[in-house]
C-alpha cells in the first residue's frame, strides 16, 4: 500500500478484499488476484464472510463484493457517501460508565457522553482506550456496547479533511494515560484529550475546546448543546443517521471495505521504525569506522529524501529538524 493514501480505496468499494490491493505488487497482479477471487466456488467465499464475521443472511453480498458484482450492499454505501466528515466527533454512552456522566456534571449540568471519538475517514473512527491506546475502529466497533443516545457533532472550521486525516493518524498507538495538563500530551492520550490535540494540530485553536488541566466529554456536551457559545459546532446526528444505520447493519462487511485503510497505516508505522533502524546502523557503522562519513551522509540522505514525500508521519518517529515528523503545530521534543 502507498505510503501517501490513507482513504478507503475505491477499488476496495467496489468489492475487492484488502487482501487483493496489500498482494498485488502491480496492476495486473491486483487484476490477476481479483480475477482468481471471482472464480472461487460460492462455498470457498462463504468460509472466508463466515470466518470474517459476517452474517449468512449477508452471505450473498459478500460474494457480490468479491465479484464486483452490484449488489445492495454496495448501493447502500454510495447513498451515505460523504455524510461523515474526517473531524466530526461522536460523542457516546457506555452503560458500564454511567459514573463517569455523573462525575462529569460538576463541568457541566447536562453532561451525558463518558466517550467521545473522532471520524477519521469514511467509517472508521479513531479514539484512545485504556488497555489499548490510540486505534483505530469502526463505527459499529465503536457503538457496540453504548447506549442508543449517541450523537454526532461538526465543526464548521474543519475545512482541510486531508491534515484532520494526518493528525488523526499520527498518534495511532500511543499508550492510554489520564494526566491532567494545560498542553496536549506528547507520548499518551485519553479520548477527550486526544480530540484536542488533533485540533491544535490543524491550527483550531479557537473553536471552544478548553485548554482546561483536565478536557472531558463533558465539553463536547457543552459544544453540542450550544452552551459553550461557540456556533461553529453544529448537531448532525439526524443528518449523518444513515451512515451510522448502514455501519450497524453490516458491521462485518464495514470492517472488510475498512481493513486496507487500518492494516496500510499498521505497514506505514512499522516502514518508518524499519528506517530508524536503518538510520542506527549506519551510525553505528560510521562511528566503528567501517563507512565514511560522506557515505553515511548519503546513505541518510536517501533515507530522509524518501521519507519527505510521505504524508503519513507519527508521534513515535524522531528525525532532525529538517526531516520533522511532526505535523502543523506540533512542536519537535
Amino acid at each position: 500500500m502507498d505510503d501517501n493514501k490513507d482513504k478507503v480505496n475505491p477499488a476496495v468499494r467496489t468489492g475487492a478484499l484488502s487482501q487483493v490491493l496489500r498482494q498485488g505488487a502491480t496492476d495486473e497482479g491486483a487484476k490477476k488476484i481479483i480475477d482468481e477471487l471471482r472464480a472461487m466456488p460460492d462455498a470457498v467465499l462463504d468460509m472466508s464472510a463466515r470466518a470474517a464475521g459476517v452474517p449468512e443472511e449477508q452471505f450473498e453480498l459478500h460474494r457480490a463484493m468479491v465479484r464486483q458484482e452490484p449488489n445492495a450492499f454496495m448501493q447502500e454505501l454510495g447513498a451515505v457517501d460523504g455524510l461523515l466528515r474526517p473531524g466530526d466527533l461522536i460523542l457516546m454512552t457506555n452503560p458500564a460508565s454511567i459514573a463517569l456522566v455523573d462525575l462529569q456534571k460538576k463541568l457541566y449540568d447536562h453532561a451525558r457522553s463518558s466517550h467521545v471519538a473522532l471520524i477519521h475517514t469514511d467509517f472508521l473512527c479513531v479514539d484512545a482506550m485504556p488497555k489499548v491506546g490510540v486505534s483505530n475502529r469502526t463505527i459499529a466497533a465503536l457503538l457496540k456496547n453504548a447506549r442508543d443516545d449517541w450523537r454526532v457533532i461538526r465543526c464548521s472550521k474543519v475545512r482541510d479533511t486531508d491534515a484532520m486525516m494526518l493528525a488523526c493518524a499520527y498518534y495511532l498507538a500511543q499508550p492510554y494515560k489520564v494526566l491532567p495538563a494545560k498542553r496536549s500530551a506528547k507520548s499518551f492520550a485519553y479520548c477527550s484529550e486526544l480530540v484536542r490535540k488533533v485540533y491544535v494540530h490543524c491550527g483550531l485553536t479557537s473553536v471552544g475546546i478548553p485548554n482546561d488541566y483536565v478536557i472531558a466529554p463533558a465539553h463536547f456536551d457543552k459544544l453540542a448543546d450550544g452552551a459553550a457559545g461557540k456556533p461553529d459546532w453544529e448537531d448532525i446526528t439526524e443528518q449523518v443517521r444513515p451512515a451510522i444505520d448502514l455501519c450497524l447493519k453490516y458491521p462485518a462487511l464495514i470492517d472488510i471495505t475498512t481493513k486496507l485503510t487500518v492494516e496500510g497505516l499498521k505497514l506505514n508505522r512499522q516502514r518508518f521504525h524499519e528506517r530508524t533502524h536503518w538510520l542506527e546502523t549506519i551510525k553505528r557503522q560510521e562511528r566503528s569506522g567501517q563507512i565514511s562519513k560522506a557515505k553515511a551522509d548519503e546513505l541518510r540522505g536517501v533515507i530522509y529524501d524518501m521519507e519527505s514525500k510521505m504524508n503519513h508521519k507519527f508521534w513515535d518517529v524522531r528525525r532532525p529538524a529538517t526531516t520533522s515528523s511532526a505535523p502543523a503545530g506540533e512542536p519537535e521534543a
